[in-house]
């Protein structure tokens, strides 16, 4: 009764959606870089959890920096996140949001570039999910080569109750990951064709 019951809400619900913009020369440009992971999700843990996840499966097609002293000189991979819990009355309201943060500056591994981290006693708390919730996410990422031209940006509307994912991603880190593995593949697929 309770997947009959999820079934026919992934019915109701809109699907997800990515949409991406490639700049014209930016297959061919995008290897000659060099580009720091930036990271803003509004929640130091997650923060560092999408950084994680995003130098493990971007480090794949990209040139990943691993010097915090050449982010200045280096193009930049803009990552934010936000999500919030649905799914009825056993789901707890959850949200993750970059809009709610305390911290001015982006999370580049070890510290925060171009602002302030978080304030003292900010909240790093992931909520847990239940099986009846799902999570609604918004993922952004642009690319950009070190003079700050972008070369690829992509927006993913991640809607956990229409996608079959919805069954077992029931937290916000864990539509983090999805979103990061999903958007890898379509950033492969736009500029790289299949040559990584």
């Amino acid at each position: 009764m309770k997947y009959f019951a999820m079934l026919c809400l992934i019915i109701l619900c809109g699907c997800s959606t990515v949409t991406t913009q490639t700049a014209p020369l930016a297959p061919q440009q995008v290897s000659q870089g060099t580009y720091s992971i930036l990271v803003r999700t509004g929640n130091p843990s997650m923060d560092k959890i999408v950084y994680e996840m995003a130098d493990m499966e971007f480090g794949q097609l990209l040139n990943i920096n691993e010097n915090q002293a050449q982010i200045d000189r280096s193009g930049k991979l803009e990552i934010t996140f936000q999500s919030s819990s649905d799914g009825g009355l056993l789901s707890s309201e959850s949200s993750i949001s970059p809009a709610d943060s305390t911290a001015t500056g982006w999370y580049a591994g070890d510290l925060y570039w171009g602002g302030t981290g978080y304030s003292p006693g900010s909240s790093t708390t992931i909520a847990s999910g239940s099986m009846l919730s799902w999570q609604n996410s918004t993922m952004v990422i642009v690319l950009k080569d070190a003079g700050g031209a972008r070369l690829w940006t992509a927006d993913y509307e991640y809607k956990g109750g229409s996608d079959i994912s919805g069954f077992w991603v029931n937290t916000a880190d864990e539509a983090a990951k999805l979103c990061v593995k999903r958007l890898k593949a379509r950033m492969k697929r736009d500029l790289f064709k299949g040559n990584k």
